[in-house]
């Protein structure tokens, strides 16, 4: 067995130079994908399947970038007992220039042999002009990715926290708007940036914001609350003086507030030029994909039409599609599936919507194709995308099949006779009885009395019994959800009643529990942003859903702000809120 382990080893050891060049790959990935003049962008090159390199990458594409080495380390997985061992360099790149960069490809050289990684492009922008840009060590500054938009078309809100101190603590509060909507994309990020010749740290957060209504709108400043802290001159040297205590963490700190700019958003109407006839609403960029297994099979067998929609806009407007009635096909649609998700562009997300498909003859059939219509900003006109037209092969089942026979004619052409005589040709070995006296109850069955009877019945009566109760049990599980959703509207009304306006935080929990018991969900926290995508995906209107979603808005403010002016008249708001839900429901 030590032997064959050995050997086992050294083959590995021999194979390992002829295999290790198939399993080296070169990534090349960047911080963020655009920045301004000088900022400082994080590269990082990652070499997989090797555990060195020959000589450091060569990168293309940096010929206007001032570069600089971060570092390297290399990286040793075990994954299901397989070793995969890799090196990782990091460079710090920064330009004076404006413009899009393609940077990359980056090349490394393994045991002689050339890999190579891919492309990440990048946009310097130039920053846009401060109204004070040297007010003191700190500032703020929001900007909108556009000035002019579509109602609920998304626009991206960028904040930046310009530091040239230490600061902790910090806290954001957006402007409130009517209905306007802002949703965080991402973690806020920093990095390394020049302001006016000047390095500085920077705090970027960005939040898609999407208008409910046409008009022009003025965003208000946003603020952020931090501790700031200074280092002062020292008096004299003692146990302090250590360099670990001279920290400024270790320093008393002030509370700073810092507002940003307000600006100016316009937000036009969708036009009502090439509407199409059931648009839903959906604002941005999507696309449709469908596909039907299998394409073959029996009759009483079923196949499976799955159709996912997916984009980026006004995500949770995706609409749930609805299969036409086929002849000799019955049709049993799923719950579409919503998975909402984000990234630094924008908000994306997919449905999915499943059909089982029940042909009751064989047959070649022709699944139609079904359509999904949107508006696009860029374009500024309607678009209609839609699925292939599926073709599904029916062929006859397994099932046997009874054939029967024609009745036979005789050799003159007349039919035999229906019935025939029973005429007795002889007797069986065992007796035959004739006589009704030879089929009475055996004595045994009459001797046994009640118990032999009980015994008998008894085992049907606990099969019947039990299925019974079976299906009394399924019959009430079914019926609970339903309950629960009739029942949802009541008790938010009667928590109203009881909490009043004094006790945000068990409002807030009271609202959560309504959406949860009025749609089946189990969601263990929601912020105002979910509340409106839950409601409006299940066809309350925007109007109504932005009065929850304000309404839990202001909760929030009291809860974790602190704001003293809190959920006022919410108690009484609120009851009248859910009966409007309730009606656009139904």
């Amino acid at each position: 067995m030590k032997r064959l382990v050995l050997l086992l080893a050294f083959s590995m050891a021999m194979l390992a130079p002829l295999t290790v060049h198939a399993d080296v790959s070169v990534s090349l990935t960047l911080d963020r994908p655009e920045a301004t003049p000088g900022d400082t962008i994080q590269m990082d090159i990652h070499v997989s399947g090797a555990r060195q390199c020959d000589a450091p990458p060569v990168i293309e594409g940096l010929d206007t970038f001032r570069v600089a080495l971060g570092g390297s380390s290399s990286r040793v997985e075990i994954i299901n007992g397989s070793i995969r061992s890799g090196i990782d360099y990091t460079y710090t790149i920064s330009t004076s220039k404006s413009g899009t960069f393609q940077v990359g490809p980056a090349r490394v050289q393994v045991d002689g042999q050339t890999f190579q990684s891919n492309t990440a492009s990048l946009t310097i922008v130039k920053a846009a002009p401060q109204a004070s840009p040297a007010k003191g060590p700190l500032f703020l500054t929001a900007a909108l990715s556009a000035k002019k938009a579509y109602v609920e078309e998304q626009v991206l809100y960028t904040l930046k926290l310009y530091l040239r101190t230490r600061v902790s603590n910090i806290s954001l509060q957006l402007p409130e708007q009517d209905h306007l909507t802002f949703q965080q994309l991402d973690k806020p990020r920093e990095y390394q940036g020049v302001l006016d010749g000047q390095t500085c740290q920077v705090v970027e957060v960005t939040y898609a914001v999407m208008a409910l209504k046409d008009g022009d709108y003025r965003i208000e400043h946003a603020q952020m609350e931090m501790t700031v802290y200074e280092s002062g001159q020292r008096s004299r040297r003692g146990f302090f003086d250590d360099p670990f205590f001279s920290d400024p963490f270790f320093r008393g700190g002030r509370p700073v507030t810092v507002s940003s700019e307000p600006l100016e958003l316009k937000v036009v109407p969708l036009p009502a030029k090439g509407k199409p006839e059931g648009f839903s609403g959906l604002v941005g960029d999507f696309t449709i994909a469908s596909e039907l297994a299998p394409p073959k099979i029996r009759t009483g067998e079923s196949a499976t039409l799955t159709v996912r929609v997916s984009g980026k806009g006004n995500v949770q407007r995706i609409p749930d599609l609805k299969m036409p009635s086929l002849d000799s096909m019955k049709i049993y649609a799923d719950q579409p599936v919503f998975t909402p998700g984000h990234d630094l562009k924008g908000l994306a997300g997919f449905k999915i919507m499943k059909w089982a498909i029940v042909p009751e003859l064989p047959g070649d059939y022709k699944i139609p194709p079904l359509s999904v219509s949107f508006f696009d900003p860029k374009a500024g006109e309607y678009r209609i995308i839609r699925t292939p037209e599926h073709p599904l092969a029916v062929i006859p089942g397994k099932g046997k099949m009874i054939m029967v026979e024609a009745e036979k004619k005789g050799e003159n052409g007349a039919h035999k006779p229906e019935k025939q005589a029973i005429r007795e040709v002889g007797h069986d070995t065992l007796p035959l009885h004739t006589s009704l006296r030879d089929l009475g109850t055996p004595s045994w069955a009459l001797n046994g009395g009640l118990f032999l009877w009980t015994a008998l019945l008894l085992p049907a009566c606990g099969y019947v019994s039990t299925f019974v109760g079976l299906r009394l049990k399924r019959r009430s599980i079914q019926t609970l959800p339903a309950q629960r959703a009739r029942r949802a509207a009541r008790h938010l009304i009667r928590r109203c009643r009881q909490y009043g306006d004094h006790d945000p935080k068990r409002l807030s929990t009271a609202v959560r529990e309504y959406v949860n018991g009025r749609f089946g969900l189990s969601l263990a926290s929601l912020t105002s942003e979910d509340a409106v995508g839950i409601l409006t995906s299940r066809g309350v209107r925007p109007e109504t859903a932005g009065k929850l979603g304000d309404a839990l808005r202001k909760m929030e403010d009291a809860i974790y702000a602190g704001k003293g002016r809190g959920p006022a008249k919410m108690a009484d708001a609120i009851p009248a809120i859910a009966r409007e839900i309730e009606r656009e429901i139904l």
